[in-house]
């Protein structure tokens, strides 16, 4: 605690410590400041904090430089049980650096009290008549983690290829592609058009009320009438303050003028953006990219995907007022996961991450309703390492052949030796 002694804010957020019972709940794994070192920058706990000024070198000088980033930017090691007993936490890249804390608040913890639906609850808003494979892989994949229910709310045309893929998944159709289809091409903006709408949005809706979360847009397809009535759905989801996964198409409708601010502020949200749809969001925004945090991603976790996935948490959840101020536009917190995949890019991939990413925050929306540890963020990380993990798999078994059905069938078994620790390759 002697580096904050000339700090008057610093002062503040020791006098907040001490008067806290229980340093542990308060301290946060992982702060970071995307701003130039030389500059005012921020500090914010990712559950709590946020303000300016904490980058001083003369109060927190340890910064490591993010080498992923061709900017100048910085990862703070400095967490909040760190300002009183002086020991770091490490930001994890790799799987062993962060299983421990990972499993303790990502991974929810089997038990013979369980019952069916306790271990998640995931719906995929996704498949037209064109895509049927994409929201079987987002469904398939979130069984495979863990998750106990999973549901697809799909086109009729769509419908029964998907129940023919696996009996496990509860396929629901929800519109008919060509009477939508069929609409836009005579008028989308008439009394029957927002009848169709109405009416999508009603079934999917009144099956939500038990759901931890949706992921939407695997395999959706672009018709405007169904973005129309995706958008009413999300709102709906948002007021049952359910976790959302928004991946695919449903990335590309937040880059249209009408959707782009749809899900602005909401904490319990994860987009998963590739690289060419992280371009569009940003162009979507100005072309700033301050301006998609600040607006579009506020309050989300943005996961960028790559060949080193980044999960970036660009604003505060509850903040505490103890001076500092907050600074929206700056990524606050940022893990890179570093676990080597496979060399083949095979179409369908994003969506078992999708889906993946669906059943941790399946998990993350249980802990916190059980007033247990939890860490968003960390579990979006924890997602990509899976993938990561289970990509490299199928790719050293089947090389040049491997496709998304041979990524599928590792996860299982992938999520099973993370959890052992277990680094072998048998």
């Amino acid at each position: 605690m002697f580096l904050l002694k000339q700090s008057r804010q610093a002062c503040r957020l020791r006098k907040f410590l001490r008067s806290s019972r229980n340093l542990t709940f308060l301290s946060l794994l992982w702060t970071t400041s995307s701003v130039d070192y030389s500059k005012k920058g921020s500090f914010a706990n990712a559950s709590f904090l946020s303000g300016n000024n904490i980058s001083n070198p003369r109060v927190f000088p340890r910064l490591i430089e993010n080498p992923i980033q061709k900017q100048r930017s910085y990862y703070s090691t400095t967490t909040c049980a760190m300002l009183s007993s002086g020991n770091e936490s490490k930001v994890p890249e790799l799987w062993q650096d962060g299983r421990e804390e990972a499993l303790t608040k990502c991974v929810l913890p089997m038990s013979e009290k369980s019952h069916k639906g306790s271990s998640g609850r995931v719906a995929i808003v996704g498949g037209s008549a064109r895509y049927t494979g994409a929201p079987y892989y987002a469904a398939m994949a979130s069984l495979q983690v863990g998750a106990d229910l999973s549901y697809v709310f799909c086109a009729q045309e769509a419908a029964t290829a998907i129940k023919c893929y696996s009996p496990e998944l509860m396929v629901a159709p929800v519109y008919n592609a060509a009477e939508f289809d069929k609409q836009v091409a005579s008028d989308q903006n008439s009394k029957e058009a927002e009848r169709l709408v109405d009416a999508m949005v009603k079934e999917v809706t009144s099956n939500m009320a038990n759901l931890h979360v949706l992921v939407v847009g695997p395999g959706l397809g672009r018709c405007p009438l169904v973005m129309r009535a995706t958008a009413k759905i999300l709102e709906e989801a948002m007021k049952l303050e359910l976790g959302i996964v928004m991946d695919a198409d449903a990335l590309f409708m937040l880059t249209l003028e009408s959707y782009k601010n749809l899900v602005t502020g909401y904490p319990k949200i994860v987009l998963t953006p590739n690289v060419m749809e992280y371009k569009r969001l940003v162009q979507a925004n100005g072309g700033s990219e301050e301006e998609f945090i600040q607006k579009s991603a506020k309050n989300a976790i943005v996961v960028k995907k790559g060949r080193y996935d980044t999960i970036t948490a660009t604003a505060s959840a509850p903040v505490v007022d103890i001076g500092l101020k907050v600074d929206d536009t700056k990524p606050i917190r940022e893990i890179v996961c570093k676990e080597e995949g496979g060399l083949k890019r095979s179409g369908g991939i994003g969506d078992i991450l999708a889906g993946t990413l669906g059943t941790f925050l399946a998990w993350d929306q249980i802990l916190e309703q059980r007033d247990q540890q939890h860490d968003a963020v960390l579990a979006s990380w924890s997602a990509c390492c899976l993938v990561k993990q289970a990509t490299k798999k199928a790719f050293d078994s089947k090389r040049r052949s491997m496709t998304a059905p041979d990524v599928l069938k590792k996860i299982g078994e992938t999520m099973q030796k993370m959890e052992r620790g277990d680094n072998s390759d048998d």
